[in-house]
């Protein structure tokens, strides 16, 4: 499982609404009585339509990145969660944390497999979310600078069939 690159041999497709993944990854990633000092707030656009994909791709694409914003914070600060309509029926997903933000010198390599900046890190995080989100046909990208917080902007097909090939 830890080279669990998705799998579409296991779960089934199904209709997933994006607020609803982002609120349980945050619960997955920061949960209540953990002990982080960290303030999630929340905009969510109304009237997206569903995500047709695995759930489990989507909240560990979600969840990676929430998880990682909450280590780079050393577990206190805030993360601000936003969901907008993008164009084709698409939604659009960011996730931005109040943390050290993300060097352009490494900000494309942090989705490579095995790239890790934290010392207890495997580095597969962030290739996985870059590989659920591209089976789905969409997009990750990364907003920073350093000492003002990084954001990770998804965008997502409502629609979309899985891209079979690697």
């Amino acid at each position: 499982e830890l080279m669990g690159y998705a799998s579409l041999a296991e779960g089934k497709v199904e209709r997933v609404e994006v607020s609803e993944a982002l609120d349980r990854a945050a619960e997955l990633a920061v949960p209540a009585g953990a002990g982080f000092d960290i303030r999630v707030h929340r905009s969510y656009a109304m009237g997206l339509p569903a995500l047709a994909v695995q759930r489990a791709h989507v909240l560990e694409i979600f969840t990676n990145i929430l998880a990682n914003a909450r280590d780079a914070m050393d577990g206190r600060g805030e993360i601000f969660l936003r969901t907008s309509a993008g164009a084709d029926q698409s939604v659009i997903v960011g996730i931005r944390d109040t943390g050290p933000g993300i060097a352009s010198d490494i900000r494309e390599k942090v989705f490579e497999p095995y790239f890790t900046t934290k010392e207890k890190g495997t580095g597969l995080g962030l290739a996985i979310v870059k590989h659920n989100t591209e089976l789905y046909g969409g997009t990750v990208r990364i907003e920073s600078e350093p000492g003002m917080g990084a954001m990770f902007v998804i965008q997502l097909p409502a629609r979309s069939l899985h891209r079979l090939t690697a």
